[in-house]
């Protein structure tokens, strides 16, 4: 089992890829930690408290806490226009959860430090909070198991630039500082991510059974299809980093030195430098085994 904690800007996919994490048997997690990214922090925590609440229960004793509104430069542009409104597109009750009193890098730091197991880090979003994590925490990369990050565009389009990936592009600053730290990190980019997806036409029930997950699942892909006539496949982005966090042999990797690009057009592009390094770079994916792991984790709870 794999103690973790989970940083998330929801956003579509991070709500399924949450209810994957809850669902998990093989997975302990420790907290999970917001950021801006998707929507806005705001958004982000208020709909992290949300989804935890209604599948967790009102009892929920996973902490979260709150971390970045904006990267280490500049500011966060949002995707209000993929995720649909307030992030999810759905609306959930209004949480009675509480945040957690550190904030998202205290947290990280303070749990990693705490935990008897070296922490997994699963990153769904800009790595803001885990860069400023790391910069506090000098031990933190020797506390860690490994850092895995839903981001990057290798040898395939970006999906915010030609170049780019969202995630990354948000952020450049701080994917530079994470991939340079030494942390063991592996990384799920748009080169595995786009081969994995629902369709349309599999709808409405995506998911089966009557869980809280299985319901709220059919809900956001439905919202989704609903609002995007054109739209035929919900790609898993964010569902197959849990899922390689899960199950590490459904994805092939290489590793690599890798840079990112801060400036001018081809800000957020990822460039590896394969032959070693702290870094693995997914490269192919067992995309029938991956959407089987995300239904069954989100079909049964």
């Amino acid at each position: 089992m794999r103690t973790v904690i989970i940083d998330t800007d929801p956003g579509t996919d991070d709500a399924l890829a949450l209810m994957m994490a809850l669902n998990s048997a093989d997975m302990l997690i420790e907290g999970i930690t917001t950021v801006g990214g998707n929507a806005t922090l705001s958004d982000s925590t208020y709909n992290t408290l949300g989804l935890l609440e209604h599948l967790d229960g009102k009892q929920s004793v996973i902490p979260v806490a709150v971390g970045a509104d904006r990267p280490l430069r500049g500011s966060f542009t949002n995707a209000y226009h993929v995720h649909g409104s307030g992030g999810l597109g759905v609306r959930l009750p209004a949480p009675t959860l509480e945040p957690h009193g550190m904030s998202a890098a205290e947290f990280i730091c303070d749990r990693a430090a705490g935990s008897a197991d070296r922490l997994t880090v699963i990153a769904l979003g800009p790595l803001t909070n885990i860069a400023a994590a790391l910069d506090s925490c000098p031990d933190l990369v020797d506390a860690l198991a490994e850092i895995v990050v839903m981001g990057g565009a290798f040898d395939v389009p970006g999906n915010v630039t030609p170049h780019a990936e969202f995630n990354i592009h948000e952020d450049p600053w701080a994917a530079n500082a994470v991939f340079a730290s030494g942390a063991p990190v592996t990384v799920v980019g748009l080169d595995v991510t786009h081969r994995t997806s629902m369709h349309r036409r599999d709808g409405p029930e995506w998911f089966e059974g009557a869980s809280n997950s299985a319901v709220l699942g059919n809900r956001i892909l439905a919202d989704r299809f609903r609002a995007c006539d054109d739209l035929q496949e919900f790609y898993l982005q964010d569902p197959q980093a849990v899922a390689a966090a899960i199950a590490p042999d459904v994805l092939t990797c290489r590793p690599a030195r890798v840079s990112v690009l801060t400036d001018g057009d081809e800000r957020g592009r990822t460039l590896p430098e394969y032959g070693g390094g702290s870094v693995n770079v997914a490269v192919d994916v067992d995309a029938d085994r991956a959407v089987r792991l995300v239904r069954s984790l989100i079909s049964n709870s």
